[in-house]
């Protein structure tokens, strides 16, 4: 077997890949140029599997545009960024950056039905060692710092898993739930968990008009409360105004020291107000900054020169959607926007089974959530959530039945199943 061929098989391989990077620099330390290294050898295997298995025609041609209108978007800003970037620091993290973007390849790889069952497959194959892993050489002996989305979002699929695999996913996920403090990943996993339940015990007396409804909340509520939040009018990141109560719960990090933490914390409205600060200082809300710099705002640690890098700021947030505005600016949410938007239409409006309707909403979730947190990473979560927008555009799966899907499904928990039907 050669492992530096660029086939499918180590396109599959690479998935798990993406993970051990992570392992690799969190359990390990490695050197950065180590990580670099790890980084490019997946990307290169994800885009070569791409462009040799993957046929322009299988996906949407405006899903297509959209991405790549995207993608050359991003690519012209690094331009400015290599032109803008001076000390290590700076280079340091425009490159880090840039090999995280790198993840966007995905969109094109999952395309590909065999390709998103494989990575459920080796990783539901493979979960036992990386649980273990994460007990044994962290310092807290927590297994959440390896995340298990692959496994959480297969509950999208739970109409169609066998009782037995049900079970063990089951016990899986609740391993993470129970010792995960990140509402980020909890959310996301309540929310795809929820989802297939619907699919699984109501997705035939639930109206398509329900469905449009949500779909259309979830693209359009964000950047409502962005307005409102805006005017002062309401600013949903201040829980205290509508949630009555005490919600502090303590907590245990990494390192095994516990600490309180206010469930209802604001820990969002002073990202927003330290990009926007930042986007009218520098006049840069069409173009954004590029990604050599990041925000100066006058709130928190923003407004403060780091001692080791000397930059002034926060280099990127935990808010997706702040990240792409305070890089590719403007023009750049608008184009994130439209492949979110686009890809969760053609999955509601566009296919013919209660799953792609599913992924639907959940692509949809995905656009509102980027408003909340997550950010674009080198890793499984964000892989995952790239993964999704793939399925989305592809003809391959919006032409798939439920009977297509069962066996889809099935074949990633049985060698004997065929991998789909189409």
């Amino acid at each position: 077997m050669n492992l530096f061929r660029f086939n499918m098989q180590n396109a599959i391989r690479a998935g798990l890949g993406v993970m051990i990077v992570f392992m690799f620099s969190y359990l390990f330390g490695s050197a950065t140029f180590i990580n670099w290294g790890l980084i490019f050898l997946c990307f290169c295997y994800f885009y070569f599997a791409a462009k040799k298995y993957v046929c322009v025609n299988d996906i949407d041609k405006v899903g297509y545009v959209f991405v790549i209108a995207f993608l050359c978007w991003v690519s012209f800003e690094y331009v400015r960024a290599f032109l803008y970037s001076e000390g290590y620091w700076m280079w340091k993290n425009v490159i880090n950056s840039l090999l995280g973007m790198s993840i966007f390849v995905v969109v094109f790889l999952a395309v590909s039905p065999l390709w998103l069952q494989g990575i459920y497959k080796i990783f539901y194959k493979n979960y036992l060692w990386l649980i273990g892993l994460a007990i044994i050489f962290t310092q807290a002996h927590n297994p959440n710092v390896l995340n298990y989305l692959p496994y959480s979002t297969l509950f999208l699929f739970w109409k169609y898993i066998p009782l037995k695999k049900r079970l063990l996913l089951l016990a899986i996920v609740m391993l993470f739930f129970v010792t995960q403090e990140q509402r980020n990943d909890v959310l996301k996993m309540l929310m795809a968990g929820f989802i297939g339940l619907i699919i699984t015990y109501y997705a035939k007396i639930i109206p398509h008009w329900f469905i449009k409804l949500a779909h259309a909340l979830l693209l359009l509520l964000p950047i409502v409360f962005v307005v409102t939040g805006y005017l002062g009018l309401f600013n949903p990141f201040k829980m205290d105004d509508y949630i009555k109560g005490d919600m502090t719960r303590e907590v245990k990090n990494d390192s095994g020291d516990y600490y309180e933490d206010n469930l209802k914390a604001d820990t969002r409205t002073f990202i927003y107000t330290n990009v926007s600060y930042t986007m009218d200082l520098y006049d840069a809300w069409i173009m954004g900054r590029s990604p050599a710099y990041g925000d100066e705002g006058p709130i928190g640690i923003a407004s403060d020169i780091d001692n080791d890098t000397h930059l002034r700021g926060r280099y990127g947030n935990e808010v997706q959607i702040m990240n792409i505005l305070l890089w590719y600016g403007v023009i750049g949410c608008v184009l994130y926007f439209l492949m979110y938007a686009w890809a969760s239409f053609l999955a509601i409006y566009r296919s013919r089974s209660s799953i792609m309707k599913g992924i639907g909403i959940y692509v949809a979730f995905l656009w509102m959530w980027s408003f909340i947190w997550e950010i674009t990473k080198f890793e499984v979560f964000f892989m995952m959530n790239i993964a999704f927008l793939g399925v989305c555009y592809s003809k391959k799966y919006r032409v798939m039945t439920d009977k297509d899907f069962k066996q889809w499904v099935l074949g990633i928990f049985y060698k004997n199943k065929k991998t789909f039907i189409v």
